[in-house]
C-alpha cells in the first residue's frame, strides 16, 4: 500500500511538472508567470534571450522566440502575446522567412487560460468561448476576456498535420492583446 501511495505521489509530481512547462497565458491576469505590465527585460531573464528584435509598426518591438512565438511591446509595456503553428506560412505571406528561423524546443505547450491550446478543433474552441462578448467567421473570432481581447485564427487540420478531414478547422493561431492601464 505504501508504494502505491509512492507512485501515485510521483506521479502527480511528474504531471505537474509538465504543466509548468507549459507557457501559460492568463487574459488580463499574467503571462509566464509575470504580470503583464512586467518591463521587457524581466520576461527576458524568464524565458531566455529572444532569437531576435524585430522593429514593429507604430514604434513598437516585438521579441521573438523560435518561429511560432512574439511578444509585442510599445516602449516598457506587453501589448500583445502571439503564437502560431508554423506549416502554412509561405513566401506568398511574406513570412516565409519564418521557416528558415528553429523552432526552440522550450517554446513549446503555449496555453491560454488553462484550456485553450493550438490544434484543437474549432468546435471544441467554440464551446469555450459559450458566453464570452465578441464576434467570428469563418477563419477566426475574436472575444473579450477578462476585459482582454483575444484573436484566435483557424485552419485546415491537413494544412497543418493536425488531421486528414478538410473540412474540420483547428486552431492554428492565438493573439493575447493586453491594455494599458
Amino acid at each position: 500500500m505504501n508504494i502505491l501511495k509512492l507512485v501515485a505521489i510521483l506521479l502527480l509530481l511528474g504531471g505537474s511538472g509538465l504543466v509548468r512547462a507549459e507557457l501559460q497565458v492568463q487574459a488580463g491576469k499574467g503571462v509566464f508567470g509575470l504580470p503583464p505590465s512586467a518591463p521587457p527585460a524581466a520576461f527576458i531573464e524568464r524565458l531566455g534571450s529572444p532569437t531576435a528584435e524585430l522593429p514593429l509598426r507604430q514604434g513598437r518591438r516585438g521579441l521573438l522566440y523560435g518561429n511560432s512565438l512574439l511578444l509585442e511591446f510599445e516602449g516598457e509595456t506587453l501589448r500583445e502575446v502571439r503564437c502560431w503553428k508554423l506549416e502554412q506560412f509561405t513566401d506568398d505571406l511574406f513570412l516565409g522567412w519564418l521557416q528558415q528561423v528553429e523552432p526552440r524546443a522550450d517554446m513549446q505547450g503555449f496555453v491560454v487560460d488553462d484550456r485553450l491550446r493550438l490544434g484543437m478543433p474549432r468546435a471544441q474552441v467554440s464551446a469555450l468561448l459559450v458566453g464570452l462578448e465578441g464576434d467570428g467567421d469563418e477563419r477566426s473570432d475574436v472575444r473579450i476576456k477578462n476585459g482582454q481581447q483575444l484573436w484566435l485564427g483557424y485552419g485546415a487540420a491537413p494544412d497543418y498535420h493536425l488531421g486528414d478531414d478538410p473540412e474540420q478547422q483547428v486552431l492554428v493561431s492565438i493573439t493575447v492583446q493586453f491594455n494599458a492601464h
